[in-house]
């Protein structure tokens, strides 16, 4: 039989971090899977690319993380924060329980080894394909309409993990349907609509170590060792250099004052003295990648046998750096609920129950970390905010470990070495 036009238990549209670990950890529980992907793997995304170490437990238990460790910047043990005026700081960044340290790796190298692990481990890959429609419900079950394809693809649930709350057709129910108690009542944030950008660099001074955050009026940041780059040419000997992420979110009437991410990386150096220092002698590898609008916010994690994971479900502001660590999260919540519930998949009512209970779990273990997330990083592209803030946060180190733990790491404060200069005193 010709895989595409079998029935599945579940069909998964999308098959970055969030799709690509739900559909492992489902395969792993015996249920049949279907991956359904629009690009072809390896490719680069605008993404943060740093994992906490909680996203790194979920990988070990892919069984992925040493495969992925080979190919990640090195652990990651501090953050420091540079607002655009007054104090900076600087956290320690604990190990986690199980031993895992936080790390940055690009997403070619990860959407490429988690998809391949949800094959290895069962679901089927169909890739790259266009999904052009999705009908039905949790009593009929799915039709996926896929371009192309003479017939649809047959499916009990349909995971949505294409990140975007913009496919109405494909999130939407049939008509006529009650939404049900597992969507979440909460609007997006009110800084909807800011375009994200990302490029790689090499000769960054940044400690191997750190994760570097901050903002100027209208736009946030985030740097940090994602690996390491291909050769470098006419340099003797074959050498690899240290490559680092440099991410940022701005404003529509910024990107059209400034007209490119060229430029707002120009107003990044010029406005922001501890990005200033990290980026003065840093040199581009390839060009600056786009994506947005960005939509922070809770959206809805089930609804009529659709159960949505990653952006498709919850948007984290962008450079909070807790994007993957969330989608990976929901991946392998998801494959817990499924699993626990797997006998009794078929039907309706027991459809409703996996969304309920996966709903829940959802909002309590993801929920308030998305949400303190986008708080710190609107606070963060505020100047006047961000200088109070970050003054108060030195004079009080334990509130500062406590705000990066709400927003999904942990830290002890440290008190970094005093700097000369008037707009960086530490």
């Amino acid at each position: 039989m010709n895989t595409a036009h079998k029935n599945y238990d579940v069909a998964v549209i999308g098959g970055g971090p969030a799709g690509a670990s739900a559909a492992a950890f489902m395969a792993r529980s015996g249920l049949e899977v279907c991956v359904l992907e629009q690009k072809n793997f390896p490719r680069q995304k605008v993404c943060g690319e740093f994992i906490s170490p909680a996203g790194w437990s979920v990988l070990a238990d892919l069984n992925v993380s040493s495969r992925l460790q080979a190919m990640a910047g090195p652990a990651l043990q501090h953050v420091e924060v540079y607002p655009e005026w007054g104090l900076e700081l600087r956290g320690a960044l604990p190990v986690h329980a199980d031993g895992h340290c936080a790390r940055a790796i690009g997403r070619d190298v990860l959407d490429f080894i988690l998809l391949h692990r949800a094959a290895e481990l069962g679901a089927a890959i169909f890739q790259p394909v266009h999904v052009s429609q999705v009908r039905g419900g949790a009593r009929t079950g799915f039709e996926v309409f896929v371009a192309g394809w003479p017939l649809p693809l047959r499916a009990r649930a349909v995971v949505l993990a294409h990140g975007s709350p913009r496919l109405g057709a494909m999130n939407s129910p049939s008509p006529g349907h009650h939404r049900t108690a597992s969507r979440p009542d909460a609007p997006l944030s009110d800084i909807a609509g800011w375009l994200c950008f990302k490029i790689h660099l090499e000769n960054v001074h940044l400690p191997d170590d750190t994760i570097a955050i901050g903002g100027v009026e209208g736009l946030y940041a985030g740097l940090v060792r994602t690996g390491s780059s291909g050769p470098t040419p006419n340099a003797g000997p074959v050498t690899c250099m240290p490559r680092y992420n440099l991410a940022f979110v701005v404003e529509r009437r910024l990107l059209r004052q400034y007209g490119s991410a060229a430029e707002l990386y120009g107003y990044l150096q010029e406005h922001n003295n501890g990005f200033g220092r990290c980026l003065r002698h840093a040199r581009p590898i390839g060009d600056f990648l786009a994506c947005g609008p960005m939509e922070p916010g809770v959206r809805q994690v089930y609804d009529d046998g659709r159960i949505f994971v990653g952006n498709a479900a919850g948007e984290v502001h962008a450079l909070i750096g807790e994007g993957l660590t969330l989608a990976l999260g929901a991946g392998q919540l998801l494959g817990r609920v499924i699993g626990e519930h797997r006998a009794t998949l078929a039907g309706s009512n027991n459809l409703a129950t996996v969304g309920a209970t996966y709903g829940a779990r959802w909002l309590d273990q993801l929920g308030s970390r998305l949400r303190w997330g986008n708080v710190f990083s609107q606070v963060l592209m505020q100047p006047m905010l961000s200088a109070l803030a970050t003054a108060y946060l030195h004079a009080f180190p334990d509130i500062f470990s406590m705000c990066i733990r709400w927003s999904g790491k942990q830290a002890v404060i440290s008190r970094p070495k005093p700097q000369t200069g008037a707009a960086n005193v530490r």
